[in-house]
């Protein structure tokens, strides 16, 4: 059920005369050396889900929920770091999704998204290739190659968080990115209900791990009411999903669920003070 975070592709190039080059000794040598710092931050395979198999899921959940993903406001920005990282992954989910409603124009408008996000997180330097390549494949409409380079954009941006040693940061981007890939899925199975989309929401293993990395955040953000209400949120899907565990979910079961996803994804994203405390709305 459960990969790493980040994957890393190492290709070693042997020459006429069976030396391994030296690039390819340096690339060894680099992933040893990730391999260490993931094992250290707790980022492994054992630990946490790996973002390709997240986004994999949601080629069930047709059809896309469109208007729920054009509404939502693409350059927000937020005043702290938790909420940007949350929303650079929920808009690798909307891209994702947009790859398998065919909407390449939407798919590049997206990937300029990504790019603003990752610079408010202090890394966006290392997108500008990934931007380029998402234009190129949707221009060609290779839908395949647009969904692998979106997962790519996201484990590029979490190498870059671990690689800063804030590994608190490279979670929340996972969990931002399961969250909406959650509620679009939720509102999918909703509007158009299969059993088979039913048992894929219901996932208790990857909300507990989720809640586990809530649970880990600094004392400081833990009290923060931002945290106590996304955690309680979550808590909520959990526990609907725990009371039919080996049970397909109804349509009535699946209708609740939506709510509350559409309710944590809407505190994700609202606007919140310096302390963390939800901003009311101006009349």
């Amino acid at each position: 059920m459960h990969r790493g975070i980040l994957f890393f592709a190492l290709v070693v190039c042997w020459p006429a005369g069976g030396i391994i080059a030296a690039d390819a000794i340096d690339a060894e040598l680099k992933q040893s050396s990730d391999d260490h710092m993931r094992e250290e931050l707790g980022v492994n395979p054992i630990t946490a889900p790996s973002i390709q198999e997240i986004l994999k899921q949601l080629e069930l959940f047709r059809p896309v929920p469109i208007d729920l993903i054009e509404s939502a406001k693409r350059d927000a920005t937020f005043n702290n770091r938790l909420q940007t990282a949350m929303h650079f992954g929920s808009l690798v989910a909307d891209g994702f999704m947009l790859t398998l409603a065919e909407r390449p124009k939407d798919v590049q408008e997206v990937g300029k998204s990504l790019i603003r996000q990752a610079r408010a997180l202090g890394v966006g330097e290392r997108l500008t290739k990934r931007s380029k390549s998402l234009l190129e494949f949707s221009d060609k409409g290779d839908w395949i190659g647009m969904r692998q380079e979106l997962v790519r954009t996201q484990q590029d941006v979490e190498t870059s968080m671990l690689e800063l040693r804030d590994e608190e940061m490279a979670h929340m981007i996972s969990l931002g990115g399961w969250l909406r890939g959650f509620q679009l899925g939720a509102n999918s199975t909703a509007g158009s209900y299969t059993p088979n989309k039913a048992r894929v929401l219901a996932n208790v293993e990857i909300l507990d791990y989720f809640l586990d990395r809530l649970s880990t955040l600094h004392p400081r953000l833990k009290k923060t009411e931002f945290v106590k209400t996304l955690t309680g949120r979550l808590k909520g899907i959990r526990n609907l999903i725990a009371e039919n565990q080996g049970r397909v979910l109804a349509p009535d079961q699946i209708a609740k669920i939506r709510d509350l996803a559409n309710e944590a994804e809407a505190g994700a994203v609202a606007k919140v003070d310096e302390d963390g405390n939800f901003e009311m709305p101006k009349r």
